[in-house]
Parts: structure tokens; sequence; C-alpha cells
């Protein structure tokens, strides 16, 4: 019986009596390497003329194995595209650190799916980072932690605090927090903020 995979990240799985004398090569290069990748590990691509989709690749093969974006911790987008882009991700449990380090004012998507068939995704402004999780329920990826929330400017200045302009997301404030957004806001249908007892949400 030849070795078995993970679902999510590929990682080897040898079968007892397998992999004689070649045990050690299989687990640098498809176990050892694809968990340090999957923890720490970092690919950067320019969107300045196209999006990116996170390359995959066989289970087992090892040749490409620094080729699949889609195991990586952490991803970084470069270049200047003058417009928005968007970055393809597998649909399945995982997590990204998304990190926009486009030197224009260009926001950047990551989403579930490919160019043709995808989901909403989360916004990363320029010059902004966010921990964004796929989220099973949702069938989408949410954003966990960071993305917005800091003021931005021209040059170094951090003068502007920027929010989008329509919720297209339920969204709960959480409990002993308040909220604020500079208004006009809308709300889309069957859309819900709640706002808990105790807390407010002021739109300015």
């Amino acid at each position: 019986m030849p070795s078995a995979y993970t679902d999510l990240l590929k990682l080897v799985q040898p079968v007892t009596g397998e992999l004689t004398n070649t045990w050690g090569n299989v687990t640098n290069s498809t176990l050892t390497q694809f968990v340090e990748n999957a923890i720490a590990g970092f690919q950067t691509f320019s969107v300045t003329s196209t999006d990116w989709t996170l390359s995959t690749t066989t289970p087992g093969d090892t040749a490409a194995a620094s080729t699949n974006a889609a195991r990586y911790a952490i991803l970084i987008t470069t270049g200047t595209p003058a417009t928005t882009r968007y970055i393809y991700a597998p649909q399945q449990s995982k997590t990204y650190v998304v990190i926009n380090n486009c030197t224009d004012s260009s926001s950047v998507y990551i989403r579930g799916g490919t160019s043709s068939s995808y989901t909403t995704g989360v916004e990363i402004e320029a010059g902004s980072s966010a921990l964004v999780a796929w989220d099973s329920s949702a069938n989408d990826f949410i954003k966990v932690a960071g993305g917005g929330g800091g003021a931005a400017g021209g040059g170094s200045d951090q003068i502007f605090f920027e929010n989008d302009q329509t919720v297209t997301a339920s969204y709960s404030i959480p409990t002993g927090k308040n909220a604020g957004t500079f208004g006009p806001v809308s709300i889309n249908g069957g859309v819900t903020v709640t706002v808990p007892t105790g807390s407010v949400w002021y739109v300015i």
C-alpha cells in the first residue's frame, strides 16, 4: 500500500514497512518542510499586472513543493496595480496572514475559489495586513484580526480614518465594546448589526 496524504496540507503518511532507506528524504521534503511552510513560511507575489491564484501541487510532488503557495502561512502582495487585485485560495480550512505591500493605493481581496467562481472575500487595504481564516459556516474567508482601523494619508501621514459605506455581512459588536462609523452608511437586506446591551454604535 502506498503512502497516503493529509487532506488539507498534503503531509505524507507513510504506511508500515514502506520507504526503506528513503524515510529521511521523504520526511524532510514532504513533512518537516511542509509543516514549517504552513506555520511560518511566506510567499511574495507582484500583482501589478495580474491577480494571484494560489498554486497547489500533487501530494508527494517534492520537486514542486516550494511552489505550493496555498500551503504557506504568510502571503505578501507587491507592485503597483492601480486597481483592486484578488488572491484566490482553496475553499478549505486554513488561516493566512495577508500583507498588502502594494506601493500605490490599491486594495487586495483574498477570496475562496477561482477567478471564474469565487466568494466575496476579505479586503486588505494598501499598507495594511490582516489575519484571515476560512469559515465553513459563512462559506467564505473572514477577518480574524488586523486590517482597517488605522489612519492613512499621503506619504507618511496618518490622518484619515476610512470605512466602507455598506454593511454587507451581519456583525455583532463584542459585549463591553462601543463602535463608531463615519456615515452615511447603509445595511444590505437580510444583514443585521447587533449591538449588545450596554454598548453603543455611533454613526457620525
